[in-house]
């Protein structure tokens, strides 16, 4: 069976080619996909001050479920936390187990650390009741990028992903929109803001859950070129090349290659020195969260090493 094309509403429009302006995908969860949520979002950016010389949407596209699965697209995409998420504590760099045995004061070695795939059959749950199995913080760490929840005796790594995984089947389809902005950091996160309490007003999203139950957003700018590697097709569902990406083009004129900028996105945990000449690891994800291009640029530029999984 031959997969359905992406229906493209707004064609992309080109790379960015002004000094301040970047390119932010926001695209809806497959549960939450619709045109009442994509108003929504819309009716947000419209109360932001002066938002039609600063926000600009270049990109609407209905990707079909269907396409999405056939190419992979959603394991591609969560491609490092699929990985603990099925192989668990094995993939453990010793820094990631120096820092799960400070927080949970136990040994590492002893504990028993499992993927969420192992998790369902050993605590007896399907895909949602393992996602909605709720924890207290204490019992929570984010470590370099995987989520570590304690539940009984086990500590289960990406409790998440088999329900993200499960819920993107041939029947849901995903909205994506891509904003061209002016607002980077603080100022674009009260942008999403706007769109949350929008939701909230509408009945869309409960006031005490998270906007990500709705909407993902690019959080940086290796998160644009990660989001454009998903998302970003012309309407024969061929994928628009990565070049329309400006923090792609800007890594490109620092001299990084193709491989290269790929392989920090396959491979996204560095090592550096901290102040006290420890060496910490982070993901490149993570680290360059809200940051302008320079700054990352700056911030890869000081890594000591890349932690290859």
């Amino acid at each position: 069976m031959v997969s359905r094309d992406p229906t493209i509403v707004v064609p992309f429009a080109g790379v960015c080619d002004t000094p301040k302006c970047q390119d932010i995908f926001v695209y809806l969860r497959p549960e939450s996909n619709g045109i009442a949520v994509e108003s929504a979002l819309m009716k947000g950016i419209g109360k932001v001050p002066n938002w039609q010389d600063n926000i600009n949407l270049v990109y609407l596209a209905n990707l079909p479920g269907d396409f999405l699965n056939e190419n992979g697209v959603i394991e591609e995409h969560y491609l490092t936390r699929v990985k603990f998420a099925k192989f668990g504590k094995s993939l453990f760099t010793p820094f990631m187990g120096r820092i799960f045995s400070n927080y949970y004061s136990v040994n590492f070695e002893d504990s028993e650390i499992i993927g969420a795939y192992k998790a369902l059959s050993v605590l007896g749950l399907n895909e949602e009741e393992l996602f909605n199995l709720w924890v207290s913080m204490d019992d929570m760490l984010v470590l370099n990028g995987q989520t570590i929840k304690r539940i009984g005796k086990y500590y289960v790594v990406n409790s998440d992903i088999p329900s993200i995984l499960n819920k993107n089947s041939s029947k849901t389809d995903i909205a994506v929109m891509i904003f061209r902005t002016v607002f980077w950091g603080n100022d674009f996160y009260d942008v999403i803001l706007k769109m949350t309490d929008v939701l909230i007003e509408e009945g869309i999203l409960d006031s005490h859950s998270q906007f990500s139950h709705v909407f993902h957003y690019s959080k940086g700018p290796f998160e644009q070129i990660l989001d454009a590697i998903g998302f970003l097709y012309d309407q024969t569902g061929k994928h628009l090349p990565l070049k329309n990406i400006r923090f792609y083009n800007f890594l490109m004129g620092k001299g990084l290659s193709p491989l290269e900028i790929s392989h920090f996105i396959t491979q996204p945990l560095l090592q550096f020195k901290n102040r006290e000449g420890h060496i910490e690891e982070k993901s490149i994800f993570q680290v360059t969260k809200d940051l302008s291009y320079e700054e990352s640029w700056k911030i890869i530029r000081s890594a000591t090493a890349q932690v290859l999984l």
